[in-house]
């Protein structure tokens, strides 16, 4: 697959009085001249001092026209204005909590938070190969007592998972996760491993991405049973704006074991957000870890619904 910087042309148009385009390297290095075109990799600058040059794209680190230019990739409508570009990665995510006690027979408390953020190249008319960064945490702490009998289960699952795309709409990843789940017995689960993703749709109000790998996975449960082996990873991620201010978030992932026919996990959390101002929401969702061999005496499903504030960073 061509990249589309291999087919970007851009062509700057300038008066008869002299202009100065700037390229600042990323040693610090800052060189002005007239940009005649960016392809292949490479930005081609002519430089009064320094005469015709040829800079790779990987060690620019910022570029900005004087004068209008236009910006034209197969298959799109011709983009036109001043120009300005830079690799810098951009951080996006957002938190939510929520908190709920209730005093009667039964005293119950429950706290519940979870944290997505992003670290991606901003949005721009080149494609470049690069790295993403995508980190998710959700805990969920509940404590019940009613005549002198206390339950109590607590949910931690953090994972980071790092993606090389390769391609517009395609990557490769690799992922570390941690797991803690009372409910299903379960003291501690890591998991490593990697695989293939892809953006079936990618439009400022959709997204829509599936991921398929393999992963190592460890198991140490309460009663002190170990499990070790190999699972599938079947996975999807779909993001809809639904209004201005109203967005539904959805992420399954699907662990079917590989060294034991018949056992599976999944993990699934779904959630609807309102936006009450630029940086805060309101949101309400469902959470959901599932495993098909819990300890014994433990439940297979630790489902939780939340609903609470969320914000934006």
């Amino acid at each position: 697959m061509k990249l589309l910087l291999s087919v970007l042309l851009v062509y700057v148009s300038f008066a008869a009085i002299a202009r100065t385009d700037a390229v600042t390297l990323k040693n610090g290095d800052r060189i002005t001249g007239t940009l005649v075109t960016i392809k292949g990799g490479n930005l081609e600058l002519k430089s009064d001092v320094f005469g015709d040059l040829t800079i790779p794209l990987a060690q620019i680190a910022s570029f900005s026209a004087e004068k209008p230019a236009a910006v034209m990739v197969k298959g799109e409508k011709p983009l036109q204005g001043r120009s300005s570009w830079s690799p810098r990665a951009t951080r996006k995510g957002g938190a939510s909590l929520s908190y709920t006690v209730q005093r009667g027979d039964q005293q119950t408390s429950n706290f519940t938070t979870a944290v997505a953020a992003t670290r991606d190249r901003p949005e721009t008319p080149t494609f470049l190969r690069h790295w993403r960064t995508n980190y998710g945490l959700t805990m969920v702490f509940s404590h019940a007592a009613q005549n002198d009998i206390s339950v109590t289960s607590n949910t931690f699952s953090t994972g980071l998972r790092q993606d090389y795309l390769f391609a517009p709409n395609d990557f490769l990843f690799g992922l570390v996760q941690f797991d803690h789940i009372g409910a299903q017995g379960l003291y501690l689960r890591q998991a490593y491993g990697g695989g293939y993703g892809h953006d079936v749709i990618k439009t400022r109000r959709t997204l829509f991405s599936v991921l398929r790998g393999i992963t190592s996975v460890h198991e140490k449960f309460f009663t002190g049973d170990y499990n070790r082996g190999a699972a599938a990873l079947l996975g999807e991620r779909l993001v809809i704006k639904l209004a201005k201010l109203v967005r539904f978030d959805n992420n399954v992932n699907f662990y079917p074991t590989l060294s034991n026919s018949g056992q599976y996990r999944y993990e699934t959390a779904t959630t609807l957000s309102a936006k009450l101002s630029n940086r805060f929401s309101v949101n309400a969702g469902v959470i959901d870890f599932y495993l098909s061999n819990p300890a014994p005496g433990s439940h297979k499903n630790n489902l939780a619904f939340t609903t609470g504030l969320g914000y934006t960073f």
